[in-house]
């Protein structure tokens, strides 16, 4: 396969290509920019390309740069290069493969988690996942969760990027299995505002470096 064109750079860094790879759309990258690119998103779904904007379901390492580069940050970027031409494939061998990527779907996730400028999208995904786990919770027969338990309420109020978290008075009371939605709904935002603290501390963390 030939390279990229020798009076090209590339569109995320703007410098000589560093490991370059092609995209699906035929958009050539540095092997480590297009992989931040991706993994600055949602790490399950297909990358965009920052050039078309489309889905882009392989990348393809340019081999001759790979061969001449053994140190072990190229070897590391071919590997999640490959690793992502696996979990993007499709179909049951897809699925089959983002099982057995879990742990680092799992990673991922958490990190994203911990992005304080998607606190919002993270928000609406965790309450969703709550409802659908209180949802299955109210179907099965089995009660793990006491019956009259109290909890608290809280108010999630986005003000400049920042969330802020104000504990409003003692106001559920479980009297129903159906209530319990309840329990799982706080949970989930309960979890939200612990990741975002925690995300905030983290990039002022690193801003202090």
């Amino acid at each position: 396969m030939e390279g990229p064109p020798e009076d090209d750079c590339c569109p995320v860094c703007h410098g000589r290509f560093n490991l370059p790879c092609r995209t699906s759309c035929f958009h050539w990258f540095c092997g480590d920019c297009i992989l931040r690119v991706w993994l600055y998103g949602d790490a399950m779904k297909q990358c965009r390309c920052p050039l078309c904007c489309r889905c882009f379901s392989r990348l393809t390492p340019l081999e001759a740069s790979f061969d001449c580069n053994q140190d072990p940050g190229a070897m590391k970027i071919m590997e999640n290069l490959r690793r992502y031409n696996r979990l993007h494939v499709g179909g049951l061998k897809g699925l089959t493969q983002k099982a057995l990527e879990l742990p680092f779907l799992a990673r991922m996730t958490l990190q994203d988690m911990m992005d304080p400028d998607k606190t919002r999208a993270n928000l609406f995904k965790a309450r969703m996942f709550a409802i659908l786990v209180g949802c299955i919770y109210v179907l099965i027969p089995l009660d793990f969760i006491p019956i009259g338990m109290y909890t608290v309420a809280v108010d999630i109020i986005f003000l400049s990027n920042s969330l802020i978290v104000s504990y409003v008075h003692v106001g559920c009371y479980f009297t129903d299995k159906r209530e319990i939605l309840n329990f799982f709904d706080l949970g989930a935002l309960m979890f939200v505002t612990t990741m975002h603290i925690v995300g905030l501390f983290r990039t002022m963390r690193l801003r202090q470096q």
